[in-house]
């Protein structure tokens, strides 16, 4: 995009902020705090119970995708508290190139423009970051109660492709139920015991097949796994006779979330080889990770889905007792096709 049209973007986001806000990148060590009073406002203010903490924060900041000092914009006011953020994330895939927009304003500065203004500065960021690669899609993800970002989505172009899905299982509500037998030959072992690169391209196999997945690099594998929310000694994975994992389980928790939504683990990513799957490993590792969450005092389980898994995972969390809580619907926008 041409510096005078990205300069001219800047300038009308300026121009709609109180005066003597500032706009310029997020600087994560010194804005984290003010982030994470933002974003968590505005949740509560659209009913969404899913809280962010400053460790969320800032690994979304620092993310080896992310280059604060390009990809993201604060506005902040005079007293440092943030006015709006939005940052665009460039996920490192070549197959799928895009690039997914983030960006929240404050309650109190909402229906000024502040947010056009700014989706309209990280759409042209992530254009230029997509430059020469004509596959390239630009996306964003919305909270389904959230109307007021859905309708200005709308409005500047981009389309519902995808609609997704978070689910609870609450102990007070179920009863235990013992892990279903494995086939023979495999067992579980804790996830540290399998070797990570392994495991790195195990998930890469479990998810090629699925929509919108991509693939994890090393270094964006161990972000993964090293992430704040990530509990390892409750992560499991199955291993065939050969020490070769065949399905596996990353489990995390959000202490930020416990005053709207209960203390509950979440089962973050669930994966299954292909040539394993319809064995009951899934069902296996599950039912594992509720047992284990119900001894360690937690009030149940939560996790995401894509509403139009292909391996229908909807029904075995539904069969397992797990119901659906909230979503959130991705757009995209343009005409180009996306899978």
């Amino acid at each position: 995009m041409p510096m005078k049209s990205h300069e001219l973007l800047l300038e009308k986001v300026q121009e709609l902020l109180p005066l003597g806000a500032v706009l310029r990148p997020v600087q994560p060590e010194m804005d984290v705090a003010a982030l994470v009073e933002l974003v968590n406002a505005d949740s509560a203010h659209v009913g969404n119970p899913i809280r962010d903490s400053v460790d969320d924060i800032m690994e979304e900041l620092t993310h080896s995708d992310v280059d604060a000092a390009r990809d993201t914009l604060i506005a902040a006011a005079p007293d440092g508290t943030a006015i709006g953020f939005a940052f665009a994330n460039h996920v490192s895939n070549p197959e799928k190139p895009r690039v997914f927009l983030f960006g929240r304003v404050h309650p109190a500065h909402q229906g000024r423009g502040i947010g056009r203004a700014l989706l309209r500065w990280t759409k042209a960021r992530a254009e230029e970051i997509l430059d020469g690669h004509p596959r390239g899609t630009v996306q964003v993800q919305n909270f389904e109660g959230d109307a007021r970002a859905r309708r200005l989505c709308e409005s500047e172009g981009a389309r519902a492709i995808r609609w997704f899905a978070e689910m609870a299982h609450k102990f007070a509500e179920t009863r235990e139920e013992a892990a279903a037998p494995l086939p023979a030959g495999l067992r579980v072992v804790p996830y540290e015991e399998v070797n990570t690169e392994q495991l790195r391209l195990l998930h890469n196999h479990c998810f090629a097949d699925h929509w919108g997945s991509a693939a994890f690099t090393e270094v964006t594998w161990r972000e993964r796994i090293e992430a704040s929310s990530v509990r390892m000694a409750a992560s499991e994975a199955v291993i065939d006779e050969h020490g070769v994992p065949v399905a596996y389980q990353i489990s995390e928790e959000f202490p930020q979330d416990v005053e709207t939504l209960g203390n509950l683990r979440w089962l973050g990513t669930l994966g299954v080889h292909r040539a394993h799957r319809g064995k009951g490993l899934a069902t296996h590792l599950i039912q594992r990770h509720l047992s284990q969450a119900r001894r360690e005092g937690f009030e149940g389980s939560m996790l995401g889905v894509d509403s139009d898994s292909l391996t229908g995972a909807n029904a075995l969390y539904e069969r397992l007792g797990y119901k659906r809580l909230q979503g959130s619907v991705r757009y995209i926008f343009g005409d180009a096709d996306f899978s």
